[in-house]
């Protein structure tokens, strides 16, 4: 059977000819995919299609085809927030969906992924020269800053050393009350399904900007007693900028280069869990020497191993992460 009755697209399924019914259960039983699945691609395809207009419309309802605004951040350096960040961005894209990912951190490793090496690419196009077009007078629009990648539906705005010759600007204007960061992803929400910000690790007057500017986060962890605390500083962080934005919520903390072969990890990981309770997500990301490899190659680790034991586990994370943000 294509739908069960209890099914919440039942409604929707009910209201289409029955030819279109018979075409989908033949296309369910050839794929062996779920009739749910068939309807969430065929809306992803529609909305696609007609975001603009419906965007355009103004009718009730219509934020829900803007992007979903996640920051990857944690206090704690070298937990692996990049390399969670570029393997998150390449699978979306994989699934048809639209990404645009802002490398916040002037290490520039985030762009290194994706083909924007800060040693070798000094073009005008990078985060920098975007916070000052938009605090400038006369700024051009924010898709002027965006540069595509060689990865399938998957946009960035790449940094560099460069921006340190910004946060004075963006000091500046907090103090008038305005948020760069939050105009950047209100002018580009509307040409993206994900917006992916790959922070620094830092809790400062730049991070409570991206704070104050996106809907989730997502704070990587080791089995570690610096990687807990860097969680607990950036938990606490989150609770003040949420005086400006009441509405930032924790899609997840997960565990991420874990080996769990040793008795620190089996010490850990139950103790992490239960210390931070429903902000776990359940899957593990493994320590392994894909991710390094990766990193070398200046690829998403999904792109270089699309089957390996890391690449899977990120696929069961996005998962996660996409039954909490939707």
């Amino acid at each position: 059977m294509f739908l069960a009755r209890n099914n919440p697209r039942v409604r929707f399924v009910t209201s289409i000819s029955s030819s279109l019914k018979d075409k989908l259960n033949v296309i369910s039983d050839v794929t062996g995919l779920p009739g749910s699945q068939l309807i969430d691609e065929s809306i992803l395809l529609l909305t696609q299609k007609y975001r603009n207009r419906i965007l355009e419309s103004g009718k009730e309802g219509v934020s829900v085809f803007m992007a979903k605004t996640i920051a990857i951040c944690s206090n704690k350096g070298g937990v692996g927030k990049t390399t969670s960040t570029a393997a998150f961005a390449d699978l979306l894209g994989k699934r048809d969906y639209r990404v645009l990912i802002i490398d916040a951190d002037p290490q520039g490793n985030l762009s290194k992924r994706f083909g924007y090496d800060p040693k070798t690419y000094r073009g005008d196009i990078q985060l920098g020269s975007a916070v000052m077009n938009i605090l400038g007078d006369n700024p051009r629009p924010a898709r002027d800053f965006v540069m595509k990648t060689q990865n399938k539906n998957v946009d960035i705005i790449p940094n560099d050393d460069r921006y340190a010759a910004a946060t004075k600007a963006l000091l500046d204007a907090v103090i008038l009350g305005v948020n760069a960061y939050k105009i950047l992803i209100q002018e580009l929400s509307t040409d993206y399904d994900y917006i992916l910000i790959d922070c620094r690790p830092a809790v400062d007057a730049d991070i409570a900007q991206i704070m104050q500017a996106v809907q989730y986060l997502l704070i990587p962890v080791n089995a570690a007693d610096d990687s807990v605390d860097g969680v607990n500083t950036t938990l606490g962080y989150a609770n003040q900028c949420r005086r400006a934005n009441p509405d930032l919520k924790v899609a997840g903390i997960f565990f991420e280069a874990v080996n769990m072969r040793t008795a620190v990890a089996h010490d850990y990981v139950p103790q992490i869990r239960e210390a931070f309770g429903d902000f776990m997500l359940e899957a593990i990301v493994p320590h392994s020497e894909d991710a390094r490899k990766a990193e070398s190659a200046h690829e998403p680790v999904s792109q270089t191993y699309p089957s390996g034991k890391a690449t899977r586990a990120y696929t069961k994370l996005l998962e996660e992460v996409l039954t909490r943000v939707g």
